[in-house]
């Protein structure tokens, strides 16, 4: 009797478990360096009081009636630059975070917004995190004296889509809202 064939046998499965420890350990590895791009959430407040933890929702993305509610005050409201129309001012807002000018984005947000993530530095370690490499933006929809222009932002995990809504008070714009949803089409 000859052992080639058992010798065979013996090389084949090891072989096999070793291709099973070198895939394992690559999902493993995949599944660990995944978890570790995006932060988890944090007790951040969000723009409805509530902490985000508990809500599920991202820091920065207000969710529920009390979001809707806030009344516009243009005395405390992000104000849009002089000459600039809402439409250059979003673009700006998404070249910022592309250029990682994130201090500068978290100005142009709305006050309610700043607040929501507690300084420039918080948000810019979330936003960050995020990898956004582009936007596309949608036309603007004006109803009277408020224009509201989606914006969707391009990360490796998913498309991140906000809507913006600006206001006109004689001369000046303003920005009363930035809420999670909408549509870029």
């Amino acid at each position: 009797m000859s052992d080639a064939p058992r010798n065979s046998t013996n090389t084949l499965v090891i072989v096999l478990v070793v291709a099973v420890v070198v895939l394992a350990a690559g999902i493993g590895y995949a599944i660990w360096n995944n978890s570790q791009s995006v932060p988890p959430l944090s007790s951040t407040a969000t723009d409805t009081g509530t902490d985000a933890a508990a809500t599920g929702a991202m820091p920065g993305a207000a969710t529920g009636a009390a979001a809707t509610s806030a009344e516009f005050d243009p005395a405390t409201a992000t104000k849009v630059p002089a000459g600039t129309t809402p439409e250059e001012f979003v673009k700006a807002y998404h070249e910022a975070i592309v250029a990682g000018k994130y201090a500068d984005a978290y100005e142009m947000l709305p006050l309610a917004k700043q607040q929501s993530y507690g300084d420039a530095a918080a948000y810019e370690a979330q936003v960050k995190a995020y990898g956004i490499t582009g936007y596309e933006m949608g036309a603007p929809a004006e109803n009277g004296d408020e224009v509201t222009i989606a914006a969707t932002q391009v990360t490796p995990q998913m498309p991140i889509t906000y809507t913006w809504t600006l206001k006109k008070v004689g001369d000046q714009w303003y920005v009363v809202s930035r809420e999670m949803g909408g549509s870029t089409n």
